[in-house]
């Protein structure tokens, strides 16, 4: 995140009405968002995002002049606050209320909430240059924790000064916890996606150090189908399982000798039938693997072929699952213009002549036809010198 001023169309009216009724009139907003943050499979907001729309959110139903979440792991404070009518972003690092000797600091260390009624007559704690530039009088600051630590606190200001009543402590404590929940989920998330690409990029290394020909091979493949799978507008899961699928469409290979891997020369028949059961090896390895059981249809069937005449299963037309039909296309065209051990690489013009000229037999018209064109702008890469990180 950078520090940054963003504007958003969202209308906020002020009000002076105590917390609790406001809330109370605005009570469907804020469930649907604390809906909006159990995050399923097929949704991808990120933390950052999520933390924006709780603030939002929570600027709307309190009726609060700005809202702020500073996560202590971030040292940055996302703020919303009442520009006119208009809710505004703003990103501060350093001058936050996290700050030595700060409202928020006396918060993370006593776990508990305090606040302001006038920060402008309040000897006790340091406020932030930006408070007073915004006007902002009292403030209510409230922790955020989640598994027994503390991520941050969750501040609500107020342009006139006010006094802070015990129900609406509790209303914002509870606030505060719902939307702790929210980020420790949502950090649990990244972390574990994280520790699946580590996962997938170590299979992907395996399987390159046994075969030495096809190095990078899946990382340009990645790439390619990324492409394609951003231009045919698949949703996110989609696109996880075809970004998993493509990295690991070869996994198999890891039980093929590498003598028959390396081979400097054609395959006999008998090899190339040993070659011909990679689809079936890959898929076995990551079946029972819970985040690349989507992945296990592209894994298993890349080497289909529209008419049926591909393997291991010979399945025809729309049979064949989309994201395998996605990565065939790529998967032929980085093999045509890579080099391997019996000829040079060929020209990438004479792969998009193949694949074109394959349409509709070997490869899923409308993606052959996709790949073409994606090619014929320039987006295609020809060399991948980086690791899939996305």
């Amino acid at each position: 995140m950078k520090n940054a001023t963003q504007t958003t169309e969202e209308n906020v009216g002020t009000t002076t009405a105590p917390l609790v009724s406001q809330f109370e009139l605005n009570l469907d907003a804020w469930a649907n968002l604390l809906y909006a943050g159990r995050y399923d499979e097929d949704e991808d907001i990120d933390t950052e995002s999520l933390v924006w729309r709780s603030l939002e959110t929570l600027s709307r139903v309190s009726g609060a002049d700005g809202c702020s979440i500073a996560l202590a792991d971030w040292n940055q404070e996302l703020l919303v606050f009442q520009n006119g009518p208009r809710v505004t972003r703003q990103t501060h690092s350093h001058d936050t209320i996290l700050m030595k000797g700060s409202l928020g600091a006396q918060v993370v260390k006593s776990d508990g909430p305090r606040v302001a009624s006038d920060m402008k007559r309040d000897p006790q704690y340091r406020y932030p240059d930006w408070i007073r530039q915004h006007g902002f009088s009292a403030a209510g600051c409230f922790p955020l924790g989640a598994r027994g630590r503390i991520l941050g606190v969750l501040t609500l200001y107020f342009r006139k000064a006010r006094t802070w009543t015990d129900p609406e402590k509790e209303l914002l404590r509870g606030m505060a916890q719902s939307i702790s929940a929210a980020i420790d989920n949502s950090l649990l998330l990244s972390e574990s996606r994280n520790n699946s690409l580590s996962t997938v990029q170590a299979l992907v290394r395996s399987l390159e150090a046994r075969d030495s020909v096809t190095s990078h091979h899946s990382l340009r493949v990645t790439q390619y189908a990324t492409l394609l799978g951003e231009q045919m507008k698949l949703s996110t899961r989609e696109m996880r399982a075809l970004q998993y699928g493509a990295m690991l469409h070869d996994i198999g290979k890891i039980g093929i000798s590498t003598e028959i891997l390396n081979k400097n020369g054609p395959l006999t028949e008998e090899e190339y039938t040993v070659v011909r059961q990679h689809p079936i090896i890959g898929a076995r390895i990551v079946e029972s693997v819970d985040f690349l059981r989507d992945a296990v249809p592209c894994i298993r069937h890349h080497h289909e072929q529209y008419d049926g005449k591909g393997y291991p299963d010979g399945l025809k037309g729309e049979k064949i699952p989309l994201i395998a039909r996605v990565v065939c296309v790529p998967d032929f065209f980085d093999a045509l213009t890579s080099d391997r051990p019996y000829r040079g690489a060929l020209d990438p013009e004479i792969a998009i002549a193949e694949i074109r000229e394959n349409a509709g037999t070997v490869f899923d018209p409308a993606v052959a036809n996709l790949f073409i064109k994606i090619h014929a702008s320039g987006a295609v890469p020809l060399a991948v010198a980086q690791e899939f990180t996305s």
